[in-house]
């Protein structure tokens, strides 16, 4: 067997004898290109890349400084323009693989710096014989331009978008969430990078070039702007951002030296020491990693929400990948495969989602139904989720823009973030974004809040009868009449619109029909939620009867559960292009099915026999990473977004999108902390602390002979009535952020 070092040697005198030259272009190497192999691919394309023609009187003398250095910068063959020649985008392999977009070099084009001494005359002149290969004399140079003295020339990146006559009508769609839903249809756009000089303007490059396309070809150009003033937005975020690391600060040195017990009933301290010891990062931090002393059954749950979380971000990052990849149509390709539909098909981590937190309203409405009130319980949860999520969109308006750069990211952002949250941000406030156009969905991952919004204030119409009068016939009519509806209504809706089972990733209109009509409206994703309310009743009925499944039914509904999973996964990939009538089928009993198997999995870990799976779901270092998921959730897409509007693309395989996927799970948990111990976590103390009724005075120790007697007292005490006021502040009271149900809702 040869050794290593035989193998390297060989290589290296095969590389020698091939004879390869090397041409060094502003201290980078180029292998494999001499001068005149350089100048004649140049020559072959370059009237794509550089402006040429000549100035319109509607246009000043940077135009046709434009057009001369642009000349100069297509024909020399000093090491500034071969720069640019190298910094623009070149055609690449893989064009059938959907590498159609070539994005160039940015940072090297803007390196690009020449000076002219002379005039512009004396530095044409020389090159006649070139330019006459692209039609181009020195009588096409008004007089004034050519006699410019001592100018310079600075790189400027540019991108330069190609459509076609079809596809024209359809670019204002192609920002915000319609990005995505064009990369998804598998309609890539063609576009490449230029390195021009810093003279040409975006409107006159784009004339330019639009004059010696063929027709039916549509150019749109988009260059990198360099200028960044601060907008009055980023300097308040700033401000308020530093105030509160200012308080964590703060009430972190003092909890060192002073500290204040974290329990409301033994607190002493004064009222503006208590609310300052909310920022505290010692005692947030101590909460964030406990570990939860909640019973298995609910334990699980915390396993499952984080499980789920991953699986979205995964989700999230192969449809980056059909915007950031140089061969997507090999991802679309995997799509149409039902073995890698566990990653595509990630719809129904949603429908978890939505189940989880039903089935924890249920069994807070239970055990709260003494002292609730609607305005307590929508407060409660309305505060539980705005500071978090508006601080998020306050940072990506605000912080986001200025962490990169380029016509790429510039547009990216724009279309994601920059118009929709400048437009439509009032309506996250308002929980009602999933009726916004999808063009202008600031954050259109947050339609899932917005939907989960909606239904939570449906709950108490639902669950109130049955906990308030257990012994009325109809009471289960409101919770079985909407659940029959989510049933029958999205099965109506597929087959009036002719929708498919679920989006198909490579079919443009069907994907924006099912977008809108189906998968961000309420009423066809109540589905889940209320299955989740129903196995909440059947929790605390099952746990008042003290009833237990049977090894039999457990064998029997796991094995069924286990079906239900694998068709709503990778059903899709069969059902799709076998008719309405399968696809109704689908929409209508997948999202129920999958919420019953999930029920099944977490009433068998309480009233069951738990088998492995419920034993790694209820394992504790779930419960940090469940604290984490909400803000997981909402920092996770925009920083993908940041990574896939990177100046270069990437080319997509198995290997590089598992390290990706682990490096967005890792710095999507690291973000989240920040925002956890900035926002949230004092946030929730504040709201725990303001509504528990014990800020404003100091509670008495009880001697030892009290505490006796009420141990000894096993009676409880008939309470009287408590007044609207109260109830208020009783329902508004928070569980602490240890308490699994607060770190579910």
């Amino acid at each position: 067997m040869y050794s290593l070092s035989w193998f390297v040697r060989q290589l290296m005198v095969t590389f020698t004898m091939a004879g390869m030259e090397v041409m060094v272009a502003g201290g980078i190497t180029i292998p494999g290109h001499t001068q005149d192999t350089l100048m004649s691919l140049r020559r072959l394309v370059g009237k794509h890349y550089y402006p040429q023609g000549t100035v319109t009187p509607s246009y000043d003398l940077p135009a046709g400084l434009c057009l001369a250095q642009s000349a100069l910068a297509l024909v020399s063959s000093q090491p500034w323009s071969r720069t640019m020649w190298d910094a623009s985008g070149k055609i690449a392999d893989g064009i059938g693989a959907g590498g159609t977009e070539t994005r160039g070099h940015p940072d090297l084009c803007e390196d690009v710096s020449a000076h002219f001494p002379g005039t512009l005359l004396s530095h044409l002149e020389p090159h006649q014989q070139r330019l006459a290969l692209h039609n181009i004399t020195l009588t096409t140079f008004s007089h004034e331009v050519i006699q410019q003295r001592d100018t310079t020339l600075r790189g400027r990146y540019c991108l330069v978008s190609v459509r076609g006559e079809e596809e024209v009508e359809d670019q204002g769609g192609s920002g915000g969430s319609w990005q995505l839903v064009r990369a998804l249809a598998g309609k890539f756009e063609h576009s490449y990078a230029t390195c021009v000089p810093d003279t040409c303007t975006e409107s006159f490059l784009q004339e330019s070039l639009q004059r010696q396309q063929v027709p039916g070809v549509f150019l749109t150009v988009t260059c990198h702007r360099q200028d960044h003033n601060a907008h009055p937005r980023d300097l308040s975020f700033l401000l308020v951002t530093a105030v509160l690391v200012v308080l964590v600060t703060a009430a972190t040195m003092l909890d060192l030296y002073r500290p204040c017990p974290s329990a409301p009933v033994k607190c002493s301290c004064l009222p503006g020491k208590q609310l300052l010891h909310c920022f505290s990062l010692t005692q947030n931090w101590t909460q964030l990693m406990s570990h939860s002393t909640a019973e298995t059954h609910l334990q699980t749950l915390d396993g499952i929400r984080v499980t789920s979380m991953m699986w979205v971000i995964l989700a999230h990052r192969y449809m980056f990948f059909l915007i950031s990849a140089a061969n997507p149509r090999d991802i679309t390709k995997h799509m149409r495969d039902w073995r890698y539909w566990w990653v595509f098909n990630a719809y129904p981590s949603v429908d978890t989602f939505l189940f989880i937190s039903a089935f924890l309203v249920s069994i807070f409405l239970k055990k709260r139904i003494a002292e609730f009130t609607f305005p307590g319980y929508c407060i409660q949860r309305y505060l539980r989720l705005v500071p978090a999520m508006g601080y998020v969109m306050w940072t990506c308006t605000s912080l986001l823009p200025h962490l990169s750069s380029g016509p790429v990211w510039e547009r990216t952002y724009e279309g994601l973030f920059g118009r929709p949250c400048a437009n439509a941000a009032w309506s996250n406030l308002l929980f009602l974004n999933n009726f916004s156009d999808p063009s202008d969905m600031c954050l259109g991952h947050l339609w899932s809040l917005a939907v989960e919004w909606q239904l939570y204030l449906v709950a108490p119409l639902l669950l109130l009868p049955v906990y308030r009068w257990p012994s009325w016939r109809w009471r289960w009519l409101p919770l079985a009449a909407c659940l029959t509806m989510s049933v029958l209504l999205p099965a109506f809706i597929t087959l009036v619109n002719d929708l498919p089972p679920t989006a198909t990733h490579w079919n443009d209109e069907a994907t924006r029909a099912y977008y809108s009509t189906y998968y961000v409206v309420p009423w066809c994703r109540a589905g889940p939620y209320l299955v989740g309310l129903a196995a909440g009743v059947l929790y605390h009925w099952l746990d008042e009867n003290n009833l237990i499944l049977t090894q039999g039914c457990v064998r029997a509904c796991g094995a069924a559960c286990w079906a239900v999973a694998v068709i709503v996964v990778v059903g899709p990939s069969w059902i799709n292009g076998s008719g309405t009538l399968w696809a109704a089928v689908y929409s209508s009993l997948a999202r129920p099915a999958w919420a019953a198997a999930l029920a099944f999995f977490v009433i068998n870990a309480f009233k069951g026999q738990p088998g492995a799976v419920s034993w790694f779901f209820s394992r504790p270092v779930f419960t940090p990473l469940c604290r984490l998921s909400y803000c997981m959730f909402l920092v996770s897409l925009p920083l993908q977004a940041l990574a896939a509007a990177r100046p270069h693309k990437i080319h997509y395989d198995h290997l590089t999108a598992a390290y990706l996927v682990l490096g967005d799970l890792c710095l999507s948990a690291l973000v989240s902390v920040v925002v956890l111990l900035l926002v949230e976590a004092p946030a929730a103390r504040l709201l725990t602390l303001l509504t528990s009724g014990k800020l404003w005075r100091h509670p008495k120790a009880a001697s030892a002979a009290t505490e006796m007697i009420k141990k000894d007292n096993k009676e409880e005490e008939v309470k009287p009535p408590m007044r609207r006021h109260a109830l208020l502040l009783a329902t508004l009271s928070s569980p602490a952020l240890t308490n699994t149900t607060y770190r579910n809702l």
